[in-house]
């Protein structure tokens, strides 16, 4: 560095220098313990590693001073998210490792997160991570879990590991297990309702439709049952019909209630209706199946108009559904996002920009 930046540098105050360093992935943090005695210092602070997002997709993860440095600042960590490419044998192992520290050195971790991409390989069903993630609640009192996401996995979960993580943290006010398996769905209802029995903490939900039974409602419909907050769906098939007087049931007895709902690519466009209830109150809508979605837009917009921050769909572009989303932009004053995978009027993309003041993200193209 010229002089100049070094000095400029060195004038930055250390707790200036932690809030940056707090941004930054694990590895480039266990890189700057390297730069000097005061970065030293500044990524050694307690608020730098409360939220730690570590990639196993690097090499670098085999230096045994990257492990030590995990090993010395676990303690720290109460946020964890471990992101990985599960095509590689290598990245899978960092992963596992990853865990197996979790479950030998004592730590105050309240929430985990781990996310896959890539395609793994042929018949790979993740069971040597699997494995180390359930060793973690096979010692009772060694974990205190409050968070688990485990969305963004391919791995099918079974009613044994659900049913553990359960008993193991009474504590846990999120569990989202609504993740894309490679496999069959083999958890039942019963495993569900008996989640939320053991976890009275539990407000924020993700599962599969089909494994919201009549007694996973009455569960959530119990007098003593604390304030529920968000359920977040993924529907595979609709062979199971949730009936609309459940829903009503439900919203009545939490009013906060917000619901986000993912349909998969196989489910028919015109089944997607006979789902999507008015009374449901539905934050965020994705549809995966690409299709003329006239319909399903108008429906969305005359159902959801109060609640929908977040939507997502792919199409074929036309005339009528470019003015479909603008009705849509002016009515759901609400959205935060929204991703059209086709192309769209430029008439479409002021519109959203006019009317949702809220907009974070958005994917709107003319071409």
């Amino acid at each position: 560095m010229s002089t100049p930046t070094k000095v400029f540098w060195k004038c930055i105050p250390k707790e200036i220098l932690a809030h940056i360093f707090s941004y930054l992935p694990f590895e480039d943090r266990h890189m700057a313990f390297s730069i000097c005695q005061c970065w030293a210092e500044a990524v050694s602070f307690h608020s730098v590693w409360r939220f730690t997002e570590i990639s196993c997709d690097t090499e670098s993860m085999d230096n045994e001073c990257m492990l030590e440095r995990l090993h010395q600042y676990l303690c720290r960590i109460k946020h964890l998210k471990v992101v990985l490419d599960q095509s590689r044998q290598l990245y899978r192992r960092h992963a596992a490792q990853i865990l197996d520290i979790l479950n030998w050195q004592s730590h105050r971790l309240r929430a985990l997160c781990i996310e896959c991409y890539g395609v793994g390989p042929y018949y790979y069903s993740g069971q040597d991570i699997l494995q180390n993630f359930r060793s973690l609640f096979e010692n009772t009192g060694k974990i205190d879990l409050h968070y688990i996401d485990l969305r963004q996995t391919p791995y099918t979960l079974d009613n044994g590991m659900i049913q553990l993580i359960a008993t193991s943290s009474p504590n846990l006010h999120t569990l989202l297990i609504n993740n894309h398996p490679s496999g069959v769905i083999i958890l039942r209802p019963k495993t569900i309702t008996e989640v939320l029995r053991v976890c009275p903490k539990l407000s924020v939900l993700g599962v599969y439709h089909v494994l919201l039974s009549e007694d996973v409602f009455r569960e959530l419909l119990k007098p003593n049952r604390r304030p529920f907050r968000f359920l977040d769906i993924y529907c595979d098939s609709l062979d199971h019909n949730i009936p609309e007087r459940l829903w009503s049931a439900l919203t009545e007895k939490h009013p906060q209630l917000r619901v986000g709902l993912e349909f998969d690519l196989m489910v028919p466009a015109w089944e997607m209706t006979t789902f999507l209830m008015p009374n449901i109150p539905i934050v965020a809508l994705q549809f995966n199946t690409f299709m003329y979605t006239s319909r399903q837009i108008q429906y969305v917009t005359d159902s959801y108009n109060r609640t929908l921050e977040r939507l997502v769909f792919d199409t074929t572009p036309s005339d009528d559904l470019n003015d479909l989303l603008i009705e849509l932009a002016k009515r759901c004053v609400c959205l935060k996002e929204i991703h059209c995978y086709c192309a769209v009027s430029q008439a479409v993309i002021d519109a959203f920009l006019l009317n949702c003041p809220g907009l974070i993200r958005y994917t709107l193209s003319m071409h």
